[in-house]
């Protein structure tokens, strides 16, 4: 199994639009992608989903949302608990 992680910006609660065109470009086809985002004040609102239904393919887990000052420490700790 392979593993992606996206990230990208929240704006307004959705994923900024140039990463539309990433996931349209892109075959997730036996991945596991795993989102996460930075915003300083929107929250991942629906995302995730959003990307997981616009993609069509993968298995998406659950995202992340990190404020935009989140430090090394913060990033590591999150991926060291997703058990990969």
């Amino acid at each position: 199994m392979t593993f992606e992680k996206l990230g990208y910006p929240i704006w307004w609660g959705i994923a900024a639009w140039p990463v539309d065109g990433f996931i349209s470009a892109n075959d997730f086809t036996g991945k596991t992608v795993i989102p996460f985002c930075t915003s300083s004040s929107s929250g991942l609102g629906q995302s995730g989903e959003l990307l997981r239904d616009a993609a069509g393919t993968g298995d998406w887990l659950e995202g992340q949302r990190f404020q935009s000052r989140a430090d090394e420490d913060t990033v590591k700790e999150w991926v060291a608990s997703l058990e990969l």
